[in-house]
Formats: structure tokens, C-alpha cells, sequence
């Protein structure tokens, strides 16, 4: 089935890829600061739930990554 989408629509979905892509970068780095400078099990929880969230997002990229553009065709 196509999708009926603006001529945007590919373009979009690669900048998303590439800004979610970025929110990951961003978490782990904080994810790994907690753990490394902090102490305590309040740290611990802290950076996995950071890393529970990283996994979300890195799912969330999987499933745009394997959105088929082919299908997609502009509006008239």
C-alpha cells in the first residue's frame, strides 16, 4: 500500500534518523558521567534508567530505518 506523503517526507525522515541519532550520542555520554562521577545507588539507577531510554530510541531507529521510501509518493 502507498503512502500518499509530500515530497518532504523522505527528506524528514532521514533528518529525524539523524536527530534521534544525536539524542543518543548525547544520552550516553550523560548516562556514562553519572556513572563515572557519582557515587551511590542513586547514580546507579539514574544512568540505567538513561540507558533503558537509549534503548528505546535506539528501537525507535531501528524501525524508522526500516520505513520503505519507496512506497512513498507525493501528493497531487
Amino acid at each position: 500500500m502507498d503512502f500518499m506523503m509530500g515530497g518532504s517526507f523522505v527528506a524528514s525522515l532521514g533528518s529525524l534518523q539523524r536527530e534521534l541519532r544525536s539524542i543518543i550520542h548525547e544520552l550516553e555520554s550523560i548516562a556514562s558521567g553519572i556513572s563515572r562521577d557519582f557515587e551511590g545507588i542513586g547514580s546507579e539507577v539514574c544512568a540505567r534508567r538513561i540507558r533503558d531510554f537509549i534503548d528505546q530510541c535506539e528501537n525507535a531507529q531501528y524501525y524508522l530505518g526500516r520505513v520503505d521510501t519507496s512506497k512513498v509518493r507525493e501528493e497531487n
